[in-house]
């Protein structure tokens, strides 16, 4: 078993694992429940971690493939819903307000 990715962030970490799951990478999580400390400054990073030692590089391209996409979705600009005008984060596929679809421009 090899740790291949640890953050802060829990829902970056689900991300990464989630990515792992689908390409068939038996994934562990440790430390998931650390943001329950009542101690910010002492709660320890939730980790992933890899099942078979053979999965590691595989695995670490696929996080580090998840985390561009993660890094490029934060960065984009927002999108308005055609539906109610609200406006979501570039990474939102539905409109998190009404759950419309987002549109997509044109070719």
């Amino acid at each position: 078993m090899r740790k291949v990715f640890n953050s802060m962030d829990i829902s970056e970490t689900v991300l990464v694992r989630d990515a792992l799951i689908r390409h068939g990478i038996e994934a562990i999580t440790q430390n998931e429940h650390s943001g329950h400390s009542a101690v910010p400054e002492f709660r320890p990073p939730v980790e992933i971690w890899v099942a078979r030692d053979s999965d590691y590089d595989t695995a670490r391209r696929l996080v580090e493939s998840t985390l561009f996409v993660i890094d490029s979705k934060t960065e984009a600009a927002s999108w308005s819903c055609a539906n109610c005008s609200t406006d979501n984060p570039a990474s939102f596929e539905l409109c998190w307000s009404c759950g419309t679809e987002r549109v997509s421009a044109g070719p």
